[in-house]
């Protein structure tokens, strides 16, 4: 935008060329409409999406010179779309400052814009060009028209003479010269072709002191016409719909022009022709619809791109690694959509603008995020100092399990903090890194004293899985007795610290089959005994140093699992919902609550657990 555009003007007044180009397009739609019968559409395949106004500016100055007016006036109307976007993005923009001035957005005006006004500028002058050359056009037909109508009036005035040796040669001479006459007014072609035919008719009916040389020129003209049903003929295998339709045309042309034919091959040789242009018609129709049906095809795969960009341009990416990612992605939709063919004319600049706006919402929003993450890194600075000073105050702790989770947290926590100024970077990180490294070379020295200790209470436990195998194969019949035997051992096992990770889901797996298979020999009750077990447990949880943080993390744990399965029947009755009407329902149905009463089970028995959890915390 150029200096003059500081200057606030009534709105309307850089609209005015516009809306006379406009005006200008708006005349000439129905002739082009009718035109495009004719024409086989061109469609512009540049990538306008990156273009600046200047870049349209130049683009225009070319087309304006372009030799196929129709196609610098379609790549203009394209072009026109994305142009005025640019505009209105702009002076939304100008609105938006002019307001956060303290001003009121009914005193704005929109101050003039050079660049627009030259590109419309151009615009009119195409348009004017294209007017220009219509008008050109059609004098050219009325002018071809007129020589025509002189050819009839000369072929007419030939036919009603007296027969000479030189009317056979006029005649040949006047149907060259209607042959080079090309184009006229559609609505004359049929009466005009009719008056023509009926001449040359009458003609060769009148012509009786030529006969052997009338006959040996229709005889010509049968060859000639059997050569273009050849012709014709061959064209079916013309993959070019365009270059196919020009040839049509041109044979029927030739095939009009050409005198008649004896009589009695008239009506045979044309039918031969019309055949085999038929049969080129018919294939060029199912070409075109194969052409649209792939358009549609192609027009669906571009709206599901647009979706999915849709999708990537409404959330907003919290990290730099989440916005590469999903640049990445959009820009494997744009090789995608590059490959996808072209769709229907009449969507194709609202498909494409559908999917440029996603696109441009996405790197709007990334270019926003980059900018605030620079004015967010001294605010990140200082979390992570916090979390840096947090991790040195309780590195020194001698509770090994809770500060490992506190630091493996603070770790978590640090990676969702963005970036840091660079000059600060590694040295926060150093520090933050050293007071972690500091309390877990502490704990694997501990570790290691305690890895003894474990390989004691495996010994011990095993010596209490001997008492219990001697307890299950005893041929005591006393419940009592038994049940006090093992609770006995029970309480010496939980007693027992921790064993060997590697030794521990064997060990326990083991004695929980022995208390079971005594339980089971004796119908003693398997609940009660697994209660009493879990109290004992939980009784000695809650007397070790971090016996309440223990506490609390197992009440989270049974309160999670027991907000899941919840969530589960829930989706469990809402399956049930969904297959009532489907075959096999009832079998469904079953399935289902089948689940349904197993979770719910499991829910009842946690809540016990909750139960007993909490009497032991208060």
């Amino acid at each position: 935008m150029t200096d003059k555009t500081s200057k606030n003007t009534p709105l309307d007044e850089d609209e005015k060329l516009k809306i006379e180009a406009l005006e200008i397009a708006g005349n000439q739609q129905e002739e082009e409409e009718s035109d495009q019968e004719d024409e086989e559409t061109i469609i512009d395949r540049t990538d306008y999406s990156n273009f600046s106004k200047n870049d349209f500016v130049v683009k225009a100055k070319e087309l304006i010179f372009h030799t196929n007016i129709k196609e610098a006036h379609d790549s203009f109307k394209k072009m026109r779309i994305l142009f005025d976007d640019i505009i209105k993005k702009e002076r939304e923009q100008l609105l938006q400052t002019f307001v956060a001035e303290g001003n009121e957005p009914k005193d704005f005006r929109v101050p003039v814009d050079e660049v627009k006004v030259e590109f419309y500028t151009l615009y009119t002058k195409l348009l004017e060009r294209r007017t220009e050359e219509k008008q050109r056009a059609e004098e050219e037909k009325v002018k071809n028209l007129k020589l025509k109508k002189e050819i009839l009036e000369k072929i007419r005035i030939l036919t009603e003479s007296e027969e000479s040796e030189n009317s056979l040669n006029e005649l040949k001479k006047l149907q060259q010269e209607w042959k080079q006459i090309r184009t006229i007014p559609k609505e004359q072609m049929e009466e005009l072709w009719d008056s023509y035919r009926f001449l040359l008719d009458k003609f060769y009916d009148n012509l009786s002191i030529f006969n052997e040389l009338k006959d040996l020129d229709r005889q010509k003209n049968l060859e000639a016409k059997i050569e273009l049903t050849k012709k014709m003929g061959e064209l079916i295998e013309e993959k070019s719909i365009k270059h196919n339709h020009i040839i049509l045309n041109k044979l029927h042309e030739e095939f009009k022009n050409i005198g008649p034919v004896p009589k009695e091959y008239s009506e045979e040789v044309w039918q031969r022709f019309k055949a085999a242009s038929d049969k080129v018609i018919e294939k060029n129709r199912m070409m075109v619809d194969e052409i649209k049906e792939k358009r549609k095809v192609n027009l669906e795969l571009k709206a599901i791109i647009c979706e999915k960009a849709e999708q990537i341009a409404a959330l907003n990416y919290k990290t730099p690694k989440e916005w590469n990612q999903k640049s990445t992605e959009n820009e494997a939709l744009f090789e995608e959509w590059k490959a996808i063919g072209p769709v229907p004319e009449y969507i194709s600049d609202q498909i494409w603008k559908r999917y440029r706006e996603a696109q441009n919402t996405f790197y709007k929003n990334r270019k926003e995020f980059y900018a605030g993450m620079n004015s967010d890194k001294e605010k990140n600075y200082t979390l992570k100092l916090q979390i840096c000073e947090k991790a040195e105050k309780i590195s020194e702790s001698t509770d090994y399990e809770r500060t490992a989770i506190e630091l493996m947290q603070l770790q978590e926590k640090w990676k969702t903090i963005g970036p840091v100024p660079e000059k600060q970077s590694a040295e926060i990180w150093t520090r933050f890194r050293a007071a972690c490294d500091a309390f877990f070379k502490r704990r694997e020295i501990n570790r290691s004293a305690a890895k003894e200790e474990e390989q004691a209470n495996l010994a011990v436990k095993e010596g209490i899985l001997e008492k219990l195998q001697l307890l299950n194969d005893s041929e005591n019949d006393k419940k009592e007795e038994v049940f006090e035997q093992l609770r006995s051992l029970q309480k010496e096992w939980s007693k027992i610290g921790f064993v060997p990770k590697a030794k521990f889901h064997t060990i326990n797996t083991k004695y929980e089959k022995l208390t079971d298979s005594i339980l089971k020999k004796h119908k003693l009750s398997s609940d009660e005994f697994k209660q009493g077990r879990l109290k004992e447990h939980l009784e000695m949880l809650a007397q070790q140093p971090n016996g309440k943080f223990a506490l609390k993390n197992e009440e989270r744990k049974i309160s999670d699992r027991i907000k899941t399965l919840s969530s589960e029947i829930q989706t469990f009755e809402n399956n049930i919902g969904f297959f009532a009407n489907s075959k096999g329902a009832d079998a469904l149905k079953k399935q289902f609550e089948d689940k349904i009463n197993s979770t719910q089970a499991q829910i009842k028995k946690l809540e016990g657990e909750l139960k007993i959890l909490r009497s032991i915390m208060q």
